[in-house]
């Protein structure tokens, strides 16, 4: 196999074990599905484009978890332009299939719900519950986002409380 075959076989491989991650930062960070399309197709293309640079000084997660909230945060603000925009929708489910079971709808509804409750925070906020959400460990959120450990553990905590008003609130 050549190097070249062997960069994209691993690259594919590393997109797809993290395609769950990056369809939730579009769901958190965009507004519209079409957004979500364009910032998934945004940080596809980031990654191909960096992932000869990688050099290993990190986990590959840790990289693409950067590269991803990077984008996000870069496309939110052009989008934005300083403005608040408000969720239309949010669709998390990249397929969406036919519900077999009121389970599955209910749970689709609550998923939902914890997405748009998350859409709230701050951009800081939103990439450390993301995070978070991942079972990354604090010592990895305070690597990948740049803050002290402790700072994680006090964030958390706050974002919780943070969470459990914007769910008052939107009930």
């Amino acid at each position: 196999m050549s190097s070249k075959n062997k960069r994209e076989t691993e690259f594919l491989d590393i997109l797809e074990r993290n395609m769950g991650f990056i369809a939730k930062a579009a769901s958190v960070y965009a507004y519209t599905s079409q957004d979500k399309k364009d910032l998934v197709n945004d940080i596809i293309l980031e990654l191909w484009q960096s992932y000869p640079k990688f050099r290993g000084d990190s986990k590959v997660s840790t990289w693409l978890y950067r590269v991803t909230l990077n984008i996000s945060l870069k496309t939110k603000r052009s989008r934005d332009n300083g403005k608040i925009v408000f969720v239309d929708e949010i669709n998390i489910f990249a397929n969406t299939t036919i519900m077999d079971s009121e389970a599955e709808f209910i749970r689709e509804q609550e998923l939902r719900t914890i997405y748009e409750c998350i859409s709230k925070l701050n951009r800081i906020n939103k990439a450390i519950i993301l995070l978070y959400l991942e079972d990354k460990s604090n010592d990895e959120i305070a690597d990948i986002v740049g803050i002290s450990r402790t700072n994680v553990s006090t964030r958390l905590s706050r974002i919780r409380e943070e969470l459990k008003i914007i769910y008052e609130q939107i009930k």
